[in-house]
């Protein structure tokens, strides 16, 4: 496809301009700046079909994005971001209008980023994480977070003594990828995060929580969605831990399925350029019982990044699976049809400027 391709070019340009400064700079314009990041990734399984990836291995999972911000006035942005990814046409995934009013309160128009958990407002920018395959927290299939909403946010400041609290609350649909948006028809969300970064520097505390009602076609009720995320993150000088539960539970005409999910991450930075990490995966699909492998996944990942500069990362991580829930959940593996232990290999480029 010539769109993608154009995109890449473009990202890659742009991200060579940024490189030969040793530095991860926006490219500005007057009021408006260019930001970009990306990456491409190779991964391959030991058994089992997920993520596009098998045993013959797969470059199919991949992220070339820009983002524009320009200045409207001193209180007011536009935001928009252009990507492309796993080979698809350029989309243009997110945009929106922001203003403040005052120091603490601002309120966002349009097709924005949902605030849930500590990744979503930026699952795309690898560069930015720990490892190249996401937490199966944050996996599409789990459904527990989507990438943005329709409609109206804001969020409010509240500074203290020590630290401060930032209540978000929006409103509107999700807006769902292309891939399922023609089987789903949306009908409303609301949710809302208070995110708090505590007297202790470093801690940061956090919940989301979200109910949202769609149709897919072909089923006779309504779904509605409720679902809930529990965060917790400490940083200091080398060292970076998170760990993050998620729950949602969906109901559609009296019947309830559940979905549980949660990870603990480490990472420590050896020296400026060598961060080795380690996660623990958990994920409980419907239907959970601990005699099918189908229904749940525990993972253990082992991993290490190489920071060239503040623009490129080569990374390398391994995957130790139980279970094959996610890609069960996914449908690239059908239930009764995967092996029980099997591993994923990842390895990665990513930049950012």
């Amino acid at each position: 496809m010539p769109q993608p391709s154009f995109l890449r070019r473009a990202a890659v340009a742009l991200a060579g301009l940024a490189f030969a400064t040793g530095a991860a700079q926006a490219a500005e314009f007057g009021n408006i700046t260019l930001n970009g990041y990306g990456h491409q990734s190779f991964l391959k399984t030991t058994d089992n079909t997920w993520l596009g990836a098998d045993g013959s291995g797969s470059f199919k999972e991949n992220v070339f994005a820009l983002v524009l911000t320009a200045k409207l006035d001193e209180r007011s942005k536009f935001w928009t971001q252009l990507a492309s990814i796993s080979g698809t046409s350029i989309d243009v995934h997110w945009f929106y209008v922001d203003r403040t009013f005052g120091d603490n309160l601002t309120l966002r128009a349009g097709k924005v980023l949902a605030p849930l958990g500590f990744y979503n407002e930026f699952i795309d920018a690898r560069f930015l994480q720990q490892a190249t395959i996401l937490p199966l927290l944050y996996q599409p299939d789990t459904d527990l977070v989507d990438e943005a909403y329709g409609g109206l946010g804001g969020t409010w400041t509240m500074p203290m003594a020590s630290g401060r609290v930032d209540f978000d609350l929006y409103g509107g649909q999700i807006v769902e990828h292309a891939a399922v948006a023609a089987s789903q028809k949306q009908k409303g969300l609301v949710g809302g995060r208070i995110d708090w970064r505590t007297p202790i520097d470093g801690l940061r505390l956090m919940v989301s929580a979200s109910n949202k009602k769609q149709l897919t076609i072909g089923d006779p009720d309504d779904t509605s969605k409720t679902s809930m995320i529990l965060s917790a993150g400490y940083t200091a000088d080398r060292l970076d831990l998170k760990a993050e539960y998620g729950h949602i539970t969906r109901s559609m005409g009296g019947v309830d399925s559940k979905t549980s999910v949660a990870y603990l991450q480490a990472g420590y930075s050896l020296t400026d350029n060598w961060i080795p990490f380690a996660r623990y995966d958990m994920l409980r699909a419907p239907g959970y019982d601990s005699g099918n492998a189908a229904t749940y996944q525990n993972t253990v990942a082992v991993g290490v990044t190489y920071r060239v500069n503040g623009n490129l990362a080569l990374r390398l991580e391994n995957h130790f699976n139980t279970g094959y829930g996610a890609a069960a959940l996914s449908g690239e593996t059908a239930a009764g049809q995967g092996q029980k232990t099997w591993q994923m290999l990842a390895a990665s480029v990513a930049f950012i400027f």
